[in-house]
């Protein structure tokens, strides 16, 4: 897919790019941080059929959605050079079925790894029971396998727990 990037004076900058079904679609980035999604009508790239502005929070969550990935952020100044035991933060996306979930429910299919600590904004909860409620945003600090830190990644990312 090419995606065509076009400064906007006085605005910002728009993006546009073209689908695999031959829809023409826009993101405008504003320099206040506001985003509009644009839909441009079919064959006429200058005419918008319909547009969405989100606020930079709101444009960020719909990114989150629209690209949930397994990310592994190793904890190194941590770890204790063994291939055995690795610590790592898994983040809990906007796409994560486990938002509003209890940490049971989500490691209850994983074995090999701890959750350590999850962080929530400015705070710590070391050592969360399994009842405690994971939510967006969280980041969970977990020890174990390298194996079963993937695997737990990918299930908090997972669109069917």
């Amino acid at each position: 897919m090419q995606i065509e990037r076009m400064p906007l004076p006085g605005i910002g900058v728009g993006y546009t790019l073209h689908t695999s079904e031959g829809q023409v679609l826009g993101v405008v980035c504003h320099r206040s941080g506001r985003r509009d999604i644009v839909v441009y009508a079919p064959g006429d790239p200058d005419t918008v059929e319909r547009s969405v502005a989100l606020s930079p929070t709101e444009a960020q969550e719909v990114a989150e959605l629209l690209h949930p990935v397994a990310t592994i952020d190793h904890v190194t100044h941590l770890e204790r050079h063994r291939e055995a035991v690795s610590v790592a933060e898994l983040p809990i996306t906007a796409a994560s079925p486990y938002d509003g979930r209890t940490l049971a429910e989500a490691v209850a299919r994983t074995q090999g790894v701890s959750v350590i600590a999850v962080i929530r904004g400015e705070r710590t909860i070391t050592a969360p029971g399994l009842g405690h409620v994971l939510a967006h945003g969280d980041i969970l600090i977990v020890a174990g396998g390298q194996q079963s830190i993937g695997a737990l990644s990918r299930a908090l990312v997972h669109t069917d727990p």
